[in-house]
């Protein structure tokens, strides 16, 4: 794995500071990734997302301070653990009969009718399912990137939900 960092890396002497930071503190920043992550697999994939931002930071390698950059490369690696745990964690929960909706909407011959018939959905209430059930946003993330209360968000995704429910039973689709 060294030397596809290195290999991003243009000029000799990055390469050889990063392969020395990499062997001084892949081992600690994998440990704080397991704290937070509390799996080996998802703790070294966390690491591997930090040394990637390393690189695409390096140059603020040389403006940070030896005595700081343990610290430095730490909070990276919490970052890039607490995203991934965020994600890992995030789940969507649906009101009951929409558990294996995705399952059965693969067995639904005609997939671009399915896509026609979410987006004739009123905007207000696509937009909020779209990001709720396909992107996994929470009610507050939603909220935010809407511009409106959190119970706004909740309110539009139950209405939205039966609508589709509705429309879906409409058209001969079984729920």
């Amino acid at each position: 794995m060294l030397s596809f960092y290195l290999a991003a890396l243009e000029s000799g002497g990055d390469r050889k500071m990063f392969a020395e930071i990499y062997q001084r503190h892949h081992i600690k920043m994998e440990r704080a990734a397991i704290k937070i992550l509390r799996d080996q697999s998802a703790a070294e994939d966390a690491v591997q997302n930090a040394f990637m931002q390393v690189i695409r930071h390096f140059e603020k390698i040389y403006e940070i301070p030896c005595e700081e950059l343990p610290f430095w490369l730490i909070s990276i690696v919490k970052n890039e653990a607490l995203m991934l745990l965020r994600k890992r964690d995030r789940t969507v929960p649906l009101e009951e009969g929409w558990e294996n909706f995705s399952e059965r909407a693969e067995d639904v011959s005609d997939y671009t009718a399915l896509v026609e018939l979410f987006r004739s959905l009123p905007d207000t209430y696509r937009r909020v399912l779209e990001m709720k059930v396909l992107l996994g946003y929470t009610d507050k993330e939603i909220a935010g990137h809407l511009g409106i209360s959190e119970t706004a968000v909740s309110t539009r995704a139950s209405r939205g939900r039966q609508l589709l429910r509705e429309i879906l039973e409409k058209e001969g689709f079984q729920l």
